[in-house]
């Protein structure tokens, strides 16, 4: 169905038809969520927090519940300024109605990622069909980066949440009825963005949206159906205040930190040693949503080819430059609904994963953005693969998915026998993993060889979810037995006392979390030593090789060893005859 012409009257604009909304449909809806919430919570408060994402986070919020300030976010008892306060303030909310813990922590992005899952379901089921919602939803869901984030307490998630939701209620209110509803809704997304990362927020969807409309020559009913003028004022009234108050009150400084800072020299230079390659956000999105991420070259190359079809013959019939460019959004405007959807998620997909690779500091999470879009890409691929009389479409993907599984059932224990420090129990857990994935995806490829291509697609995804489900509890805790291992303990231990304690030599900030008091940070032996030496008695939370140089020193006495981590009681041999008062920055965990 073709795209409203612009000869339309902005005040009678048609709306392109789109499929009625079925109740199965709304049941579906209701399955998904429940299937989301199960596997994103799964086991979600087994293991402490990881170090140091998580913790930048949960402890923030932990001290802005105990500490009554809701303005300002403090780290260690000391001003924070590196992102707006949204996720935080809900995580606090969740404290004070289920009590600090992990699982509270990180309820809000995993409760986010469900919802995500849901609104990308709905988006393709209402423009496309149930199957291809299904398909997408399942995708993403199970999506190891997507999966992964959903089930920590960082900004990423809920950021996509607000991002994706915006860019899709855009999309429906260029073709739904009540279009003022769609866009009010986006405008409020935005604003949540904004609260939860920043300017990106904006940034983003300006340059998705803006693309797309300016390309299909849809520009004038865009602003009459978004009416930006007052949906800048909604984000400003949302957004704006919280900003004006910390500026004023920090006087200045949260704008260094943040505006300046996290945001442009982020965006232009090495931040907290965060560089990386240009292809890295490439990767990121090829490795985070694998295995279906085996899909989006083809279903890339032929959101390109739909393109090119309606171009085709666009610039041989127009002479000068601008009766080309009316010649191209003349003929993008001629797409039909599936052709538009492809467009505008091939768009969103492209502009993030540029926008991100363009920054000099770059992290995995920051493609998160736009793998609501990989999932619509994929469930078209899906679609045209089940449709199209060659089986191949759908079998090289599914074949190769296989042979990397069966290939990781012999090659998977000769990799883990050869890495160090990988945590125990690791090859117990991988091989029997990659042996379920071989049999079920051959199973796939067996389903798509008698031409079932539905079951082949069904066989692929729901054992992508169950080995989400079933590999993530004993994954996850015995990473965080490794990584992690006695901290909690440790520092619930030296919680008890009043006497200073240091983190040495690591950057652990979860500590205060559970140790509900403020630490001290010392990255040399030099600011330790000196510390300690004008003090009666301290603790020290420290890695395990850094054994032998605290036992040639005397006053140390070990209380706790085990994995990586070591904790000493420090007893000072001397008295020192002024009582202790910290250096200036000892507090600071930020590096």
């Amino acid at each position: 169905m073709n795209s409203l012409p612009t000869a339309v009257p902005q005040d009678k604009v048609q709306e392109s038809p789109v499929p009625h909304w079925k109740a199965t449909s709304s049941w579906a809806l209701a399955f998904t969520f429940a299937i989301g919430v199960f596997v994103f919570f799964n086991g979600l408060g087994d293991f402490p927090l990881f170090n140091p994402d998580e913790a930048l986070y949960a402890e923030p919020a932990r001290e802005m519940l105990k500490n009554g300030d809701y303005l300002t976010t403090h780290l260690n008892y000391i001003v924070r300024y590196t992102k707006p306060p949204l996720v935080i303030w809900v995580q606090s909310l969740l404290f004070h109605l289920f009590g600090v813990s992990e699982i509270a922590a990180r309820s809000f992005g995993a409760i986010c990622g469900a919802i995500l899952v849901v609104l990308t379901q709905a988006f393709l089921t209402r423009y496309l069909n149930l199957r291809a919602g299904l398909v997408g939803a399942f995708s993403l869901v199970s999506a190891p980066l997507f999966f992964g984030t959903a089930r920590t307490c960082i900004t990423d998630i809920p950021l996509s949440l607000f991002l994706g939701g915006a860019l899709m209620a855009f999309f429906a209110a260029f073709r739904e009825t009540n279009y003022r509803l769609f866009a009010t809704a986006g405008y409020v997304l935005i604003a949540l963005a904004v609260m939860t990362k920043g300017p990106v927020a904006v940034v983003l969807p300006v340059a998705i949206l803006g693309a797309f409309q300016l390309s299909t020559g849809g520009l004038k009913q865009a602003w009459h159906r978004f009416f930006p003028i007052i949906g800048a004022l909604i984000v400003a009234v949302l957004a704006l205040p919280w900003f004006v108050l910390e500026i004023a009150v920090t006087k200045g400084e949260y704008f260094q930190e943040f505006f300046v800072r996290e945001n442009f020299q982020r965006f232009t230079a090495e931040v907290d040693s965060h560089k990386g390659p240009i292809w890295y956000h490439v990767a990121a999105v090829m490795g985070g949503y694998v295995p279906f991420s085996l899909f989006l070259p083809q279903a890339i190359c032929d959101a390109i080819s739909s393109i090119k079809e309606k171009l085709k013959g666009a610039f041989a019939s127009s002479q000068s430059l601008v009766a080309r460019v009316r010649s191209v959004s003349e003929a993008l405007r001629t797409f039909e609904l599936r052709q538009s959807v492809q467009y505008f998620a091939l768009l969103w997909l492209l502009i993030t994963v540029a926008f991100f690779s363009a920054s000099v500091s770059k992290l995995m999470p920051y493609t998160l953005p736009a793998f609501p879009a990989a999932a619509i890409l994929f469930a078209l691929e899906i679609e045209n693969a089940i449709r199209r009389p060659s089986r191949l479409r759908l079998l090289v993907p599914i074949a190769i998915i296989a042979l990397i599984y069966t290939v990781g059932v012999f090659v998977c224990p000769i990799i883990i026998a050869r890495l160090r420090h990988v945590p125990d129990g690791l090859l117990q857990i991988a091989e029997p993993a990659f042996i379920y994935m071989s049999v079920l995806t051959i199973g796939a490829v067996v389903a798509c060889l008698i031409n079932k291509r539905i079951m082949a697609v069904a066989i692929l995804l729901a054992a992508q979810v169950l080995l989400c489900t079933l590999l993530t509890p004993p994954l996850t805790r015995a990473l965080a037995k490794h990584w992690e291992g006695p901290i909690p303990e440790m520092a619930r231990y030296v919680g008890q006392f009043k006497e200073p304690a240091f983190v040495f030599d690591m950057r652990k900030p979860g500590v205060p979390f559970y140790a509900d008091r403020q630490m001290s940070q010392a990255w040399t032996w030099a600011t330790l030593t000196s510390e300690l030496g004008r003090m009666k008695r301290g603790y020290v939370i420290t890695r395990a090789r850094n054994k032998g140089p605290f036992l040639e020193m005397p006053g140390f006495t070990i209380i706790k060893e085990e994995g990586l981590y070591l904790l000493l009681r420090f007893d000072n041999p001397f008295d020192p005859k002024e009582p202790y008062t910290p250096s200036p920055g000892i507090h600071s965990m930020q590096r």
